[in-house]
């Protein structure tokens, strides 16, 4: 009888030995996060370009551009009998939020539109020397001042096209611009066309969503009013 219980009590020794290692290695293992886990990387796009590169194209700028605008617009400020010097921008910012919001935004309205956003242009553009806009009445807070503008296109089955938003009698449909915000021929808006239909002898834009008989408002996707920020003379 002794002989199998020594056997037994062997047995029971060497799995105690074992369990007791398991444990200890499935202490040691560190805990899987989750959120880590199913983090994706992101690889950097192949237009980033280099710091040095970076520094040279604004060296430039400052050489090739800030003397003309300097020159030129000084030279308003002598003819207006202003003695300050003209603060000649360098870049433009927005908030961060800012930017995630509209570009959720436009993708929203294309998608209501039926179209598919193709580019996202950003636009040279300067403020008028006026208090506020032509026809409007929204205030210019940086007369004369070079800014940014940012507008979506999407695909004609031709070529890439400007468009903004407007309300037809089945849905929102988008409305194709020239280059310079302009309507194309053959679209636009009823309060600018006088009610006409013009859907019936309007392009086919490769089956996209746009030009219904009848259209009302003009929402615009164009982001501006950014912050400009002329550089400390010292920097």
């Amino acid at each position: 009888m002794k002989r199998p219980f020594n056997l037994i009590c062997k047995f029971l020794c060497v799995f105690t030995i074992l369990a007791a290692l398991g444990c200890n290695e499935q202490t040691n293992e560190k805990p899987k996060n989750p959120i880590q886990d199913d983090k994706k990387t992101v690889k950097p796009p192949n237009e980033i370009i280099d710091i040095s590169e970076a520094k040279s194209m604004y060296e430039s700028y400052e050489k090739r551009r800030v003397p003309l605008i300097q020159q030129y617009e000084d030279s308003i400020n002598t003819e207006k009998g202003i003695e300050k010097e003209f603060d000649v921008g360098r870049f433009v910012y927005y908030d961060y939020k800012t930017i995630k919001q509209y570009l959720a935004y436009i993708e929203q309205e294309a998608a209501d539109a039926n179209v598919e956003i193709s580019t996202l242009r950003l636009y040279y553009s300067n403020y008028p020397d006026e208090e506020v806009f032509p026809n409007s009445e929204t205030p210019i807070k940086h007369p004369r001042q070079n800014s940014l503008m940012l507008s979506p296109t999407f695909n004609d089955g031709k070529r890439d096209v400007l468009f903004y938003i407007s309300q037809g009698t089945e849905g929102k449909q988008a409305i194709p611009m020239n280059n310079s915000f302009e309507d194309i021929d053959g679209y636009g808006n009823t309060e600018e066309r006088n009610t006409k239909t013009y859907a019936s002898f309007a392009p086919n834009l490769n089956n996209t969503n746009v030009a219904p008989a009848v259209l009302q408002g003009r929402e615009s996707l164009t982001l501006n009013r950014g912050t400009g920020v002329p550089p400390p003379k010292n920097q």
